[in-house]
């Protein structure tokens, strides 16, 4: 269970997406950005827990006394919980610097960790890797050069992550999946994607054996549950969409690995196929969780950690990572999201790494808060927010990167000295 504290900035984090979804924002992110921080003001002071920055950022005040300085993290809404958990978890322990979390989404991360102004932050926080037009990478494959600016960075890899599909609770959705025993990448495909069916079928970029995908299809042109399986559980109802918006990491991953990947990212000589135009979205993934969770025809996709907490009221659903056929079909089992098969990434193709983005100039400050992270104590956080711990040999590569981040700070040092 995650600590009390923890719960409550998520819960703050919650209102502070809303505001920020709100059409102010987007007309005027100043005033929203003010309101946001007075609510902030409010609720964190009475909690006691942390502190707001003028940035509408969680702060997680240094545990030693005085600080030596801030570190600034901004991104992705999924590595939030954790960023939070460990920032929190930094400072009880007497870390002597103060960190800031703020979310925004993946994008935001990857702007605000290239920028070379005053939204500039030390840490951008990801659950996807770069797109070529944010950065390129330089060396191995953790090392990027931002592409809007000089700024190099060191991409960290801190946990697993499983894209979760998700329905209500005992509802008509349920029941209807239950009934077929999951579903599979290509029946997500056929529900998500933008294309036509016929497109789905034939195009170049298709494949979809659609009497697999969808054996009882009516042909209607409406994508119902009924048209997956012939089964009174099966409602002859439209499937109505949820997902987060365009600025998610998780929206740029699933996309990636459930439609066609070059169309969805729109590469020169293919179609584009992004996602169904009726998809319900938001940057707030308790939207989702509130949108998905009363609405017996919805179903939803997130990451498991925000089903961890939820699962009350959702249910998540296994997936087949056939391509081509639907679930009852295909030669890939249907697997459940689990820490298990999200570490072992046999729940493929949705398991993925989260990552903490350094910029290169800020190792000497923030180095300290990511052994801290590595750390036993900083591993527990990653369970203990519903998310799963890398696989031996990630943790170990990552660990020579710390090593070697360290000997060069302490270089640095000792020829300042």
């Amino acid at each position: 269970m995650p600590p009390y504290s923890l719960l409550l900035n998520i819960l703050f984090y919650t209102l502070y997406q809303r505001a920020l979804s709100s059409d102010s924002y987007v007309m005027s992110v100043q005033p929203a950005r003010l309101v946001t921080s007075v609510l902030f003001t409010a609720l964190l002071v009475m909690s006691g827990c942390v502190e707001p920055t003028a940035r509408g950022s969680v702060n997680s005040g240094s545990g030693a006394g005085e600080s030596l300085g801030s570190i600034q993290i901004a991104g992705s809404s999924t590595v939030y919980p954790l960023a939070t958990g460990w920032a929190e978890a930094y400072r009880d322990q007497g870390g002597n610097y103060t960190v800031a979390v703020a979310g925004g989404g993946s994008g935001a991360g990857a702007a605000a960790v290239c920028s070379t102004s005053v939204d500039h932050v030390d840490i951008g926080s990801m659950s996807r890797s770069f797109k070529p037009v944010e950065a390129t990478l330089i060396g191995g494959e953790r090392f990027f050069e931002c592409r809007s600016s000089d700024v190099l960075l060191t991409q960290i890899p801190i946990a697993m992550d499983g894209i979760t599909v998700i329905v209500s609770k005992g509802g008509s959705a349920e029941q209807c999946l239950s009934a077929m025993g999951g579903i599979s990448a290509a029946q997500l495909r056929w529900m998500y994607s933008d294309w036509t069916e016929d497109d789905l079928a034939y195009s170049q970029y298709g494949g979809l054996e659609m009497s697999s995908v969808t054996p009882n299809n009516d042909g209607d042109d409406v994508r119902e549950w009924r048209d997956l399986f012939d089964d009174a559980a099966c409602a002859d109802e439209r499937i109505n969409l949820w997902g987060p918006d365009a600025q998610s990491g998780t929206y740029e991953y699933f996309g990636e690995r459930i439609l066609c990947p070059k169309c969805f990212l729109g590469e020169y000589g293919y179609p584009v196929e992004g996602y169904y135009p009726r998809m319900e979205n938001s940057a707030d993934d308790n939207v989702i969780i509130n949108g998905v969770s009363s609405d017996d025809l919805a179903i939803g996709f997130f990451g498991y950690a925000y089903y961890e907490v939820h699962q009350a009221v959702l249910t998540a659903i296994g997936v087949s990572a056939n391509q081509t056929h639907g679930a009852n079909d295909a030669i890939e089992p249907v697997v459940d999201p689990s820490s298990t098969t999200i570490r072992n990434e046999s729940y493929h193709p949705l398991s993925r790494e989260i990552y903490l983005v350094v910029d290169n100039a800020s190792w000497e400050r923030v180095l300290p808060f990511l052994e801290f992270g590595f750390s036993e104590q900083g591993q527990t956080v990653i369970s203990e927010v519903g998310y799963v711990p890398l696989p031996e040999s990630t943790y170990s590569s990552t660990m020579a990167i710390l090593g070697a981040q360290k000997v060069d700070v302490s270089e640095s040092n000792a020829t300042a000295e």
